[in-house]
C-alpha cells in the first residue's frame, strides 16, 4: 500500500483505543496525535469500552487483543452484535504483540477489519486506516458472519489462475509462529 500524495485531513477523526496496557495506550495516542488527531478516548478494559460504545460514535476502534476479564475478540463480537448499536459498522482494528494464524484469523472473524502487530508502527497503522477510509469493501450481516467483506476482490479468477493465498497459507503451517505484518495482512485478502 502507498500512500496518497495529498494532504490528509485527519483532525477530525474520533478514535476509541481499548487497550488495558498503560504504555501500549499512550503509544498508540501519540501516534494518532501525530497524524493530528486530538479527540482519541482511552479506555483500559473492554467493560470501559463497552460503557463508552453505547452513547458515542467513533471514527475507529483500535482494541488489543489480549486483555484480563474480556478480550478484544468478545469486544468486537459485541459491537458487531448489535445492527441498531451507535458503532455496529465502525471499522476495527486490533492489535496484538503475538501473532500466530489462529489469533489473526480469529480478528478476521469476528469482524475486525485487520490486525497490526505490536509494537504498533505509525507507518502501518497509517496505511490500514487509509486503506479502511478508501475501501469500497461492503459490510456484511449474515448469521454466519457480521463485519466487512473477508473478500478483498469479488471478481472470479481467471482461467489457468490458482487461489494466491494457498502459498501464504503454506507458509503459516505452523499455527504457534507469528506472522509478520505482511503475512497478516495477506490473510485478510
Amino acid at each position: 500500500m502507498s500512500l496518497p500524495s495529498t494532504r490528509l485531513g485527519l483532525k477530525s477523526v474520533e478514535p476509541l483505543i481499548v487497550d488495558d496496557n498503560n504504555q501500549s495506550l499512550e503509544v498508540v495516542t501519540a501516534i494518532l496525535m501525530g497524524f493530528g488527531i486530538n479527540k482519541a478516548t482511552k479506555c483500559n478494559s473492554a467493560a470501559e469500552a463497552r460503557d463508552v460504545l453505547v452513547n458515542r460514535v467513533f471514527d475507529v476502534v483500535i482494541v488489543d487483543c489480549e486483555m484480563p476479564d474480556e478480550d478484544g475478540f468478545s469486544l468486537v463480537r459485541h459491537i458487531r452484535s448489535d445492527p441498531n448499536g451507535a458503532n455496529f459498522t465502525v471499522p476495527i482494528l486490533m492489535m496484538s504483540a503475538v501473532t500466530p494464524q489462529s489469533k489473526v484469523e480469529g480478528g478476521r472473524d469476528c469482524g475486525a477489519n485487520f490486525t497490526i502487530a505490536k509494537p504498533v508502527s505509525p507507518t502501518t497503522l497509517l496505511e490500514r486506516m487509509l486503506w479502511i477510509a478508501q475501501s469500497q469493501r461492503m459490510f456484511i450481516s449474515d448469521p454466519g458472519y457480521v463485519g466487512p467483506d473477508r473478500r478483498f476482490h469479488t471478481v472470479p479468477l481467471q482461467d489457468g489462475v490458482s487461489e494466491r493465498r494457498n502459498a501464504d497459507l503454506a507458509l503459516t503451517a505452523k499455527p504457534e509462529r507469528a506472522l509478520s505484518q505482511d503475512e497478516i495482512d495477506g490473510l485478510f485478502a
